[in-house]
């Protein structure tokens, strides 16, 4: 069986983009960013217009390298609706976002992980334990003569509940519900990749590994 090809090159009818996407490069107008030069990624479909009747669709991918350089492909639909034009285009291109990006950043947090090193993703920090979480907490403060006090807590992976609600990925406390946090899809920098991640950790008890310092 022939290996699937996920290499992209396309014109996008709406916004006239040349994307051209390989193992190697992510092209846009003849801007290219090479694959393994990818830090972050972030993307995603708004729906624009009133929550019962949208009008369209608009798409948004955007790439940044370790240098710096952004690359966003951005494009629209002229109608609202099901597996449109536009849609089998985003999923063209996501193919292979998603093989030659994206599947590399999970794979780069694994590793981070199982060296027991840190990263971060938004103002967040996870570790091989689980998230380093800020909350408030009503403890006196004779510095600032306030009641409340600002703490860094790490939460275990063990305490850990997520759920993904209307692009925003929700990371909880199962026994503090202080200790929670949110990261936008569409708007925070590698939330798409956390979310994999954690989809991966979840199986075959990889965040229980992770805990006790095992490789996964």
């Amino acid at each position: 069986m022939q290996p699937h090809n996920f290499d992209v090159d396309i014109v996008i009818p709406s916004s006239k983009q040349k994307v051209k996407i390989d193992k190697d490069h992510i092209e846009v107008n003849n801007t290219s960013i090479a694959c393994k030069d990818v830090k972050a990624v972030k993307y995603g479909v708004s729906l624009i217009g009133s929550k019962k009747k949208p009008e369209r669709k608009d798409y948004n991918i955007d790439i940044l390298s370790h240098a710096g350089k952004e690359i966003s492909i951005k494009f629209s639909s002229t109608t609202f609706g099901d597996l449109l034009e536009e849609d089998h285009t985003y999923y063209y291109i996501m193919s292979g976002v998603w093989q030659y990006v994206k599947k590399y950043l999970v794979s780069h947090f694994i590793e981070i992980l199982n060296e027991k090193q840190t990263f971060e993703i938004g103002k967040n920090t996870i570790t091989h334990e689980g998230f380093l979480i800020s909350y408030k907490t009503w403890k006196p403060s004779f510095k600032t003569l306030k009641w409340t006090k600002t703490v860094n807590d790490v939460v275990v992976w063990s305490d850990i509940k997520y759920y993904l609600s209307k692009g925003v990925l929700h990371v909880k406390s199962v026994s503090d519900r202080r200790k929670k946090v949110e990261f936008s899809l569409h708007y925070d920098w590698n939330a798409v990749v956390l979310n994999t991640l954690l989809h991966y950790l979840w199986q075959e008890h990889r965040k229980e590994k992770l805990a006790k310092g095992e490789k996964i």
